[in-house]
């Protein structure tokens, strides 16, 4: 079985469990990891048997043995090392937001297309089985007739982040699962949100989305509600659903009675991975996370800030 190198880039909380994902794929050598904190270095060694560890992390990518990398950094620095991974000739899987502005996505997408390499976003509940059966209802059994709406809560209790809202850090996901299941992007958005315990920066935020064929997606996305909530609801002309996004439940409601759907909940995170490996190592494979799926959820993102500054409906 081939085996291919593979680095990550930032191993704090979210890189730890990617390190801790890889360590257990049978055709990854993880050969080197990449963080400001030798603390982060250092629990790579002694967990994961991983010896080189970068504070630097261009000294992972100049290794030429390397083939791909995994970036975990903070949002701001996607951008950046992305870039330079690109240019090092590796193929990157980018945790989302791809970018904090579409310019600079398309750039990254543009910039992968010439050199031939495999860029992927973290956009990870494409690989989760609830909502790829949610998926496969509507698009091979029209189960639930025409769609009329689809309700995204997702919401917990954070501390005022310094460096990230809630829109770049929740949004993503919203605008991903919403074209996951429909292939379809919206067409005309409408936010409103704000920051309460700082000056700038939003905590929550209520995005309005309505598509081509009438449809509207409804999100509500919060760092201030105490309860975790993953959920999505969707209604359509036949029948509706309520799918739990973390534990992977799905109930469906028709006719005044419910009956939840049999779900073999899977491990997202090692799918994603899996998925990555072979995507960049069979061209056979399309890349079901794409950095231009990525790009189009950043566009989206940019036209709810401007729907919040203008107050109005922003066509996309």
């Amino acid at each position: 079985m081939a085996k291919y190198n593979v680095g990550v880039i930032g191993v704090g909380y979210w890189g730890r469990k990617i390190v801790d994902e890889y360590s257990k794929v049978e055709e990854v050598n993880l050969i080197g990891v990449s963080d400001l904190d030798e603390k982060n270095l250092a629990f790579c060694n002694e967990k994961y048997g991983v010896k080189n560890g970068y504070s630097d992390y261009k000294q992972l990518l100049a290794q030429k043995e390397l083939h791909a990398v995994n970036i975990c950094t903070p949002n701001q620095m996607h951008y950046r090392i992305t870039k330079d991974a690109l240019e090092a000739g590796k193929n990157v899987l980018v945790e989302k937001p791809i970018t904090l502005n579409s310019k600079e996505g398309k750039e990254l997408v543009d910039l992968a297309q010439k050199k031939k390499l495999t860029l992927s976003v973290g956009h990870i509940f494409r690989f989760n089985n609830a909502l790829t059966e949610i998926r496969r209802m509507i698009k091979e059994e029209n189960y639930f007739g025409k769609l009329f709406l689809i309700e995204c809560d997702w919401l917990n209790l954070e501390k005022a982040f310094p460096d990230r809202d809630v829109l770049f850090d929740l949004a993503p996901h919203m605008f991903d699962i919403q074209n996951y299941l429909t292939d379809q992007w919206p067409v005309e958005i409408s936010c409103m949100g704000g920051p309460f315990r700082r000056k700038d920066g939003e905590e929550t935020a209520y995005v309005a989305a309505k598509f081509k064929d009438g449809m509207i997606a409804m999100s509500n996305i919060s760092w201030l509600v105490p309860k975790k909530t993953r959920q999505i609801f969707i209604a359509g002309e036949s029948r509706s659903a309520l799918i739990d996004a973390v534990a992977q439940k799905i109930t469906v409601y028709e006719s005044g009675y419910t009956k939840d759907l049999p779900i073999h909940p899977n491990n997202t995170i090692r799918d994603e991975l899996v998925h990555f490996v072979k995507s960049f190592s069979d061209p056979a494979t399309e890349t079901r996370n794409s950095g231009t799926i990525g790009v189009r959820t950043v566009e989206l993102i940019e036209a709810a800030k401007r729907s919040m500054r203008e107050g109005k409906v922003i066509k996309v």
